[in-house]
Formats: structure tokens, C-alpha cells, sequence
């Protein structure tokens, strides 16, 4: 058995030690095993919480935990801080600037290659959404919106600042040959629909259509279904208005 294979079995055993129903996908971190698990990945999104977290922030958070858990590279994690008994993972809390429990739930990424943690801003609404940015825009591990592919969202960015705009669509519409999942189609055709209209009517169109969409989405007279069609659909053009540097997503 070489040595790989030890290594991913080791954390294995780990994730399946310290994982928790509350968050499915999360893993469970301490003043023990902070710092054995943390480096072993390339991003690690850590919430440090009450010993029993509940809410809306909570939820967000264990739905990002399912988006994410099939990416190896990525995971998210949750520290108990107790302010009772013996206070568990206090220190590691304050270690971090969680200094008080009215700065719970506090989210930090810790990404390798970096000697700090990024600090998830405290004004900016826990949303699918915008954890997903904050991710994006401090790694290069793919976070997708509901909605979108990673192929189509990499040239969609491409295709914002390019200047031979023609060429990325028809990279496009070779990727779009190359599907054979229904679904997937359909999305991937969204995405040429957007790069034709942008070509025709430049990048103006994107930011006219993200607000018709959202004015559509906010006012509430379109079923469910309607919505969460429209929703995707204005994801999709999220992806035109990414920021560049971060192409590789």
C-alpha cells in the first residue's frame, strides 16, 4: 500500500470520526485536531459557533456543506465554543478575533499558502450565494451557483474580458457538442444564448438582464418552478460579470 493511500484512508477515518448529523458534510474541529486537519486540505471553510448552532446562518451553511461534498479539496468545518464548564475551544476562538459570544456564528476560510484566515465580513448576509463568492474570491476552487457548469462558468469569465469574443462562443458551442445530459444542455445553451446577446448588443445586456430578471424574481408573480428557473438563469449571468482575475475560478 503506498503512502497515498494511507494518507487518504487516514482522512477518511477523521472526517468520519469527527462529522456530525447537525452539518452532513462538515467536520467537526477542536483545540486537538485544528491543526492536523487544516492543512490537509486546500481551502478550509471553519464556523465557529455555539455548542448547538441553529438558525438561518446554520442552514446556510449545512446546505454549502452538501453543495460542496463531493470536492476534494475543499471542506467546510465548525468549532463548539463554550462559554460554560471548561470552556471548550475558547482559545482557539480568540485566536482567531471570535473574542465574545455575540461575535457567534463567525466564519473564517483558511486557504493554503496564506499565514491568516479570511474573515467572512459581518455585513454582508449569509446567503448561498455570497458565501460561495467569498470562497471564489480568495481561492481557485470551483463554487458553483445553483444553476450553472463549471466549463461554461470558466468561459463565461473568459469571455467577459476577451476581446475575440467570437472565439470563446464558438469554444462554447464545441463544449455544448460534447454534452449528452439533457439537462446540461439546456444549460449550456443558456450560456450561449447570453454570449450571442452580449456579441450583439455588448455587456451592457447582462447588467439590463440581471435587473429585469431580479425585478421579475422580487416582485413574487411567478410560480415556484417559474423562479427557481429564473433564478438559475440570472446565476448564469452572474458568471459574465465575475471578476476576470479570478478566471480560473
Amino acid at each position: 500500500m503506498n503512502m497515498n493511500c494511507i494518507i487518504c484512508g487516514l482522512i477518511v477515518i477523521v472526517l468520519c470520526i469527527f462529522s456530525t448529523d447537525a452539518c452532513k458534510g462538515c467536520v467537526n474541529l477542536d483545540e486537538h485536531n485544528f491543526e492536523k486537519i487544516i492543512p490537509r486540505f486546500e481551502a478550509v471553510l471553519v464556523k465557529f459557533d455555539v455548542a448547538y448552532p441553529y438558525g438561518d446562518k446554520h442552514d446556510v451553511f449545512n446546505n454549502l456543506a452538501t453543495d460542496i461534498v463531493d470536492n476534494r479539496n475543499f471542506i467546510l468545518g465548525q468549532v463548539a465554543v463554550k462559554d460554560y464548564g471548561e470552556k471548550d475551544n475558547e482559545e482557539l476562538a480568540e485566536k482567531y478575533g471570535v473574542n465574545t459570544k455575540d461575535d457567534l456564528p463567525a466564519l473564517r476560510l483558511f486557504v493554503q499558502g496564506e499565514d491568516e484566515p479570511f474573515s467572512f465580513p459581518k455585513n454582508i448576509p449569509w446567503t448561498d450565494e455570497n458565501l460561495k463568492k467569498f470562497v471564489r474570491d480568495h481561492t481557485n476552487i470551483y463554487v458553483g451557483l445553483p444553476g450553472c457548469l463549471e466549463v461554461f462558468d470558466k468561459l463565461a469569465i473568459k469571455f467577459s474580458s476577451s476581446q475575440e469574443k467570437n472565439k470563446i462562443l464558438k469554444e462554447a458551442e464545441v463544449e455544448l457538442g460534447k454534452l449528452n445530459n439533457e439537462r446540461e444542455i439546456n444549460v449550456a445553451k443558456t450560456y450561449v444564448i447570453f454570449m450571442k446577446k452580449v456579441i450583439e448588443n455588448g455587456n451592457a445586456f447582462v447588467t439590463q438582464e440581471v435587473k429585469r430578471l431580479g425585478k421579475i424574481i422580487s416582485e413574487g408573480k411567478v410560480n415556484e418552478k417559474k423562479r427557481t428557473e429564473l433564478s438559475h438563469r440570472l446565476n448564469i449571468l452572474k458568471s459574465f460579470s465575475l471578476d476576470s482575475s479570478k478566471s480560473e475560478l
